[in-house]
């Protein structure tokens, strides 16, 4: 599977809200944050092939 490039642009609030949940221990650094949001979206809203 290829991957994708995803640009975000966040302001100050939203950048400290991902470093927080780093902080915590959800995911190691913030692409891997997000990495996992994309992935528990993709699986909540993935078409049943059928």
């Amino acid at each position: 599977m290829q991957g994708k490039t995803v640009v975000l642009k966040l302001n100050q609030q939203q950048q400290e809200l991902l470093d927080k949940t780093v902080a915590r221990g959800v995911a190691p650094n913030r692409e891997a944050l997000v990495r996992l949001a994309l992935a528990q979206y993709a699986a909540r809203h993935a078409k049943v092939k059928s």
